[in-house]
Formats: C-alpha cells, structure tokens, sequence
C-alpha cells in the first residue's frame, strides 16, 4: 500500500527506507556476480574444513572445495538473503489516521504458519533511527521474540493481524 498524497515528507521517507530493506534483503558485496575460487579463499576453506574454526567464507564457497572445486574454478554467484530470516511476505504500510500516522510491516512466520504478524515502527521525524529501528527488529525476531510473545497466544485484530507486543509501553 503506497502512503496518501497528505503523508508528511518523513512519514513517507521512513516508509521507503523500510519497504527497501525487506524488499531488497541483505545484499553481500558483488551478489548475483560472477565468482571465481581464489588460491587464498581455497586455502582459508581448506584449513577450515581439515582443522575446523571459522572462516569468513560463504557455504557456497565450502560446498563447491567439498565437492571438488580448486583454485581457478567458477563459484555460484552469492544471492542476496531475506532482511528477517524466516519472515515472508513482507508488506510496508502506513497505518492510522492524523498524528497516530505510522509506518508498520505485517509479515508471516516460518514457525507460524497461517499466522499474520504487525509491527508499528515509532515515528523517525529526525532522520536517524529506520536503521536501528530494522536492526532492532531483525534481532528481536531472530532471538526468539515471536515465541515468547506467542506463549500467551495475543488476539488478532479485526482483519487478523497480531500485533507485536515488545514495543508496548503496557
């Protein structure tokens, strides 16, 4: 849903910052590019894989040396990942009338299927905080924020959307 001609300017401006974020995902530096395995990269995956540890290597990179690749060798290209994991169907809004304007993301849930999640982001008049804001919330949802809050089963509201709590001055 697009924000009315009446949005204020930063309204519609946080709204495009977040509707950016889920659509475009986390994006790796040179995503659906062509890849080619490096000496250095293969060494990395190979120590890693002989000795174990971490590496700052993608699975891909470690599939294709486990699977043969060498130095040399076309990799598959790194695809950009969702901006939540596990979240679908992501769809920014503006929700409320007049001052109680903002800008929310209803979403659906790996863990919860045939379940409609809402979450109000707080108004960013500043120009600062959508970011912190997203990253707030991809770290909210990814330790655990939607079991907890689905252990007292919340009610839906009129069109079936629940709401998120963890905001709530309550």
């Amino acid at each position: 849903m697009a924000p009315g001609p009446d949005s204020a300017p930063e309204l519609e401006r946080q709204h495009a910052e977040i509707e950016a974020a889920f659509r475009r995902g986390w994006r790796p530096i040179g995503a659906r590019k062509p890849r080619v395995l490096t000496e250095h990269a293969y060494a990395q995956a190979r120590k890693i894989l002989d000795h174990g540890g971490w590496a700052g290597l993608d699975q891909a990179t470690f599939q294709a040396i486990r699977d043969g690749a060498n130095p040399g060798d076309q990799l598959p290209p790194l695809q950009p990942h969702p901006y939540i994991d596990h979240v679908t169907d992501a769809d920014v809004i503006i929700t409320g009338n007049g001052p109680e304007r903002q800008v929310a993301v209803l979403f659906s849930h790996e863990d919860f299927p045939g379940v409609r999640f809402g979450h109000r982001f707080l108004p960013d008049f500043d120009g600062h905080g959508s970011d912190l804001d997203l990253i707030e919330l991809k770290e909210t949802i990814e330790t655990g924020a939607l079991d907890r809050m689905m252990h007292d089963q919340p009610a839906a509201d009129e069109i079936g959307v629940i709401w998120t709590t963890w905001d709530d001055p309550d």
